[in-house]
């Protein structure tokens, strides 16, 4: 057998091989990366999930435990807490609607092998479809309150009920009812700290169980093997090329381009191959004087290249600060961007306030999601602008309640007058649209003064919140106020006294607080020399 043969045959063989062997272990890595990073989000939702359940309203379902008829579960499905903690776990969902699969609250009970549903997410929308005269699919199931859920043959979700602590599946596992494999996570409810919430008897107060699917990671991988199945092709025909190059070895030719290579090699980008015979190593040649001269032109222009791709990446990188600071004030933006990973200051000197719309339900009952939406955009967006002009900070919004704090990232002297500027104007701004709209919406508001810890905790999704009593506070202010008024507590009432009319309402009932001394904030005192909005600090 000639010896060009032998080399093309022996290149050719050992080139395959490899080929394949690569693409095998292209096919597994992505794989594997893309399992650990699906295990890597789900635990991040629960985690996060477990964090912001609303535990009052959670205490309140899990109270009515008991020898339930179908009626009493039906009241208790159509009930506020049930409705706000469904919105929570629908809300995680869809966070990553492709993947996640169930979302649901289990609660330990006297069995430890059948804990009771609290709250599934897909209950209030199973029950309309129902009430809507459609039929359930096959594999849709009502898993509803007090509902036992045999978890004899799961035993980390039993673990995680008996033992409050956190489980995470290691495998995926074919679910032959959605033809899909799954990974579940089971994380007790937690206080902010991170630990799990007990009962006065030390069990575990709830798990959260979430289940995510690998549609996603399989139609990545489909992708991966076919792109794998090209380049193994591609590889294979390349080798067969190279082999026959190979066989050429012996000939000027050969000698003749290796000089020229080696020149290149040491960057002399204007080598060329000379006249060669029209052959293999001479298409070979052309090829390489092709290549060269894309190079020696590439390095010719260089430079300019740079200068276009930093341009680009100062405009992303702009584009990204804009992005950070809708999301966190500026000082804190800057400092998580120099490496700190846990923000905490504490304010002594801040005015809260919530604020929540009446007739809320009852009009989102009537109305249509998109509509609801709209409404919800246009007010926010105004108090959004409210609390801009006002200097102050806007915490959050949750569902059709409104949180905003003065005095904070930076310290304001006279926190307390600009947030009961922002409460009159937001009344004010309530009552236009309400009239405007022909709507019978108020606004109930809730303020109140004192020291707060503010911060930024988390590794994903960076909120900016705070913390502390005055936080509560000015939520039971709120909660416990008149419609279309603001209600102060004694501690901000001080703060006002000589700048606003206030209202005394004597000493009321306060969930949580017992009885407080509260007042109805009304309009500015009319007199020039007190302060004014347009006299308060800004911060700069």
């Amino acid at each position: 057998m000639r010896l060009r043969r032998k080399l093309t045959i022996a290149f050719f063989g050992v080139s395959s091989v490899l080929s394949v062997l690569l693409a095998l272990f292209l096919y597994r890595f992505v794989e594997r990366q893309l399992k650990t990073d699906l295990r890597d989000r789900l635990r991040d939702i629960t985690l996060i999930g477990a964090h912001f359940i609303d535990q009052p309203a959670y205490g309140r379902l899990v109270a009515q435990f008991g020898e339930l008829d179908d009626a009493r579960v039906s009241d208790v499905e159509h009930s506020t807490d049930y409705a706000a903690i469904s919105d929570e776990l629908k809300a995680l969902r869809r966070s990553e609607p492709d993947l996640i699969q169930y979302v649901y609250l289990l609660a330990p009970s006297g069995d430890p092998d059948n804990p009771r549903f609290v709250v599934d997410a897909d209950v209030l929308d199973l029950r309309a479809k129902l009430a809507a005269g459609k039929q359930l699919a096959k594999n849709e199931k009502i898993s509803h309150f007090n509902q036992a859920y045999d978890v004899s043959e799961i035993p980390l979700l039993k673990k995680a009920l008996t033992e409050c602590t956190r489980e995470l599946e290691k495998e995926f596992v074919y679910d032959s009812e959605f033809d899909v494999n799954s990974v579940s996570a089971y994380m007790p409810l937690t206080d902010l700290s991170g630990r799990p919430l007990i009962d006065q008897n030390g069990n575990c107060l709830g798990v959260l169980g979430i289940d995510i699917t690998d549609r996603k990671m399989r139609a990545a991988l489909d992708a991966t093997s076919s792109l794998a199945l090209k380049l193994s092709l591609v590889a294979v025909i390349m080798a067969l090329l190279v082999s026959i190059a190979m066989g050429t070895v012996l000939t000027r030719s050969v000698l003749a381009l290796t000089s020229t290579v080696k020149r290149f090699a040491e960057k002399d980008f204007s080598a060329r191959t000379p006249s060669l015979p029209a052959d293999e190593i001479g298409q070979l040649g052309d090829n390489f004087n092709e290549m060269a001269e894309t190079i020696q032109q590439h390095s010719e222009n260089l430079e300019e290249l740079v200068r276009q791709r930093t341009k680009e990446l100062v405009a992303e990188k702009a584009t990204s600060e804009r992005l950070l600071l809708n999301v966190l004030p500026q000082p804190i933006a800057d400092r998580l961007k120099t490496g700190e990973s846990l923000i905490v200051d504490r304010f002594e000197n801040v005015s809260v306030l919530f604020a929540d719309l009446v007739g809320f339900t009852s009009h989102a009952a009537k109305t249509s999601p998109e509509a609801l939406v709209t409404m919800l955009n246009e007010l926010f967006s105004t108090f959004d602008k409210l609390a801009e002009q006002h200097g102050l900070e806007k915490i959050k919004t949750i569902g059709d309640a409104y949180m905003v704090v003065a005095g904070i990232p930076q310290p304001v002297a006279d926190h307390a007058i600009a947030i009961a500027h922002m409460a009159n104007d937001m009344l004010a701004a309530l009552a236009e649209y309400a009239k405007r709209t022909s709507s019978e919406l108020s606004i109930r508001i809730g303020v109140h003064s004192g020291a707060v810890v503010a911060g930024v905790i988390g590794t994903k999704k960076f909120i900016y919140d705070l913390w502390g009593d005055t936080v509560n506070t000015a939520s039971r202010m709120e909660s416990s106020g008149v419609p279309g008024r603001c209600q102060v507590s004694e501690a901000t009432q001080k703060l006002l006294v000589d700048q606003f009319e206030l209202e005394a309402r004597g000493e009321i009932e306060v969930k949580g607080k017992g009885k407080m001394r509260t007042y109805l904030l009304g309009k500015q005192l009319d007199d020039p020399t007190r302060v004014r909005i347009s006299n308060i600090a800004q911060p700069p």
